[in-house]
């Protein structure tokens, strides 16, 4: 799962610190506007691959922590993707669930027990084997993390069985529907034990050991990350073409949170990969020796995430946001034509989505029938206000601010709802958030499993938003236990329900991921959770 800020701005994943969830707050460009949607470099080939070469990436932001037990920040699991390899991977055409390290599994009937059978030959960039007591000190220690993020995925976990060195099985406390899509994430990557005798904040620095084909040469805060191959790297994920070690000799992540000085930068040569392309600047990116590698965000949409506190603790105020932002208008204005409005909490490309357009009308009326109703009216300067206060709501956004929050700002202002808009350091940004010094934030989460609304709305989870405990928290335990199709398809819609009748959430619009990428720059690509596959990719 990944997170990140969505908008013509950047995808920001949520807390930087172990209590990270994986989040998308509004700000990373995304589009769907060229590719097939595979998440495949539009580029092609040029003969056969060539070794060697620095691939340079300009990326947004400084991810702050590599450890994927501790964030999952797109700017994060980018990197450390190509560090850690997991037990399974995700077609991102089909959605099918494919081996990697584990070469084979199988599921209990009751649905509590998942049995791994590891490949022959794997190894950690510390030499030691991924064996089956790596697999259970890994998930051991993931647990341990405060439950939000990856470890969310472990809920009800019991322990791993250690069979023998290559066998062992996982059992949960309940039927666990979503595990397995799970063991396809950067968050479940399997880890070298050394990595455990570090502490969280010498993980967060890239002191730990997977078993993938790049690893860490250097971190330097606020500048860059590089990785170097990993030369006798010879166990891919059963998707990959290539089946030895990556063809990069070398890939250099340098940290410009400007978009425009992205773009600039891919321009000129200066980098190779500019992520996150804002939809003015993508024209000039398709052709001319560039090419736009893209891919449909599946998960939570970018949305308004609601602090139930305050003003916003009233459904009704809630419900008149809800209703009161115009996503066409939102998106002919501030997107291009490939960006949708939302038609529920999921993306389309999430399975088990469902239409819910019908909840999410433009109705600017019962709107403000809505804020009346609360006893917000309308006042001085056309902002409402109750017993002689303002309805004045604060947004916390990291830095660097994307449009798409001041358009909406503008909307809700004609309903009479003052924003304040508060762009702060992303340490600030998650500092502030964990402590709930704020009434909007926006998180979407990427991911091709609807148990991101797990993550998001569960009440006995880390609950950002102050959730009161309901009906949905049963709806979100059925999803993740339901042991066949239909009964999780229906939890699933319950819950999206749910959520959209109580105003839970502002869903926003859809989009893709879009990175520019020089015409030199072959075989790279996007996988089902939009991470950049490095595996493949190399430099003609």
């Amino acid at each position: 799962m990944s997170r990140s800020r969505t908008g013509p701005s950047h995808f920001d994943r949520l807390p930087l610190r172990p209590a990270a969830l994986a989040l998308l707050a509004l700000a990373l460009t995304a589009t769907a506007c060229s590719g097939d949607g595979s998440g495949t470099s539009a580029g092609g080939a040029a003969g056969a691959p060539r070794d060697g070469g620095t691939l340079v990436v300009g990326a947004e932001a400084d991810p702050a922590c590599l450890d994927p037990q501790q964030t999952g920040q797109l700017a994060a699991v980018d990197i450390t993707r190509s560090m850690v390899d997991t037990l399974t991977d995700q077609d991102p055409r089909t959605g099918r669930i494919v081996p990697w390290l584990a070469k084979s599994w199988k599921r209990s009937t009751d649905g509590r027990d998942f049995t791994f059978v590891l490949r022959d030959g794997a190894t950690f960039s510390d030499g030691a084997p991924v064996d089956a007591k790596a697999v259970k000190l890994t998930f051991d220690n993931l647990i341990k993390q405060p439950a939000n993020g990856a470890p969310a995925y472990l809920r009800g976990y019991q322990g791993t069985t250690v069979r023998d060195a290559h066998t062992f099985t996982v059992r949960f406390d309940a039927p666990n529907a979503q595990f397995l899509q799970a063991t396809s994430g950067v968050g479940l990557g399997i880890l070298s034990p050394a990595t455990f005798e570090k502490s969280n904040a010498q993980r967060c620095r890239g002191q730990f050991h997977g078993s993938g084909p790049y690893v860490l040469d250097h971190y330097t805060a606020n500048q860059e990350v590089v990785l170097k191959r990993r030369k006798d790297y010879a166990w891919p994920s059963s998707l990959d073409d290539n089946r030895g070690a990556g063809h990069l000799e070398e890939v250099k992540f340098t940290f410009v949170s400007e978009a425009g000085a992205r773009t600039s930068a891919l321009s000129s040569g200066q980098v190779q990969v500019a992520k996150s392309v804002q939809p003015t600047d993508q024209a000039q990116f398709q052709g001319n020796g560039f090419h736009l590698l893209s891919k449909p965000a599946p998960g939570l949409v970018p949305p308004l995430s609601l602090n139930h506190v305050g003003a916003l603790a009233d459904e009704k105020v809630r419900k008149a946001l809800l209703v009161g932002i115009d996503r066409e208008q939102l998106v002919d204005t501030v997107f291009n034509s490939s960006y949708k409005p939302a038609t529920s909490v999921l993306a389309s490309t999430t399975p088990y989505y469902t239409d819910d357009s019908d909840k999410l009308g433009y109705d600017p009326d019962g709107a403000a029938r809505l804020l009346d109703e609360a006893g917000w009216k309308k006042g001085e300067g056309g902002i409402r206000a109750r017993n002689g206060k303002r309805l004045t709501l604060t947004w916390l956004i990291p830095a660097p601010m994307p449009p798409v929050d001041e358009y909406v700002q503008q909307q809700l202002r004609k309903l009479g709802v003052e924003v304040r808009l508060k762009a702060v350091q992303p340490a600030a940004y998650v500092e502030q958030q964990q402590k709930g010094q704020f009434d909007i934030t926006a998180v979407a989460v990427t991911r091709a499993d609807p148990d991101v609304l797990r993550n998001i709305f569960y009440s006995k989870g880390s609950n950002l938003w102050h959730l009161p405990a309901s009906r949905l928290d049963t709806y979100l335990e059925q999803q993740a236990s339901a042991t066949d199709d239909k009964a999780r398809r229906e939890a699933v819609t319950r819950a999206t329900d749910w959520i959209l009748d109580h105003a839970d959430t502002v869903p926003l619009y859809e989009g893709s991921l879009v990175h520019g990428v020089s015409d030199q720059v072959h075989g790279l690509t996007l996988d089902a959770s939009t991470r950049l596959n490095l595996h493949d990719a190399w430099l003609g």
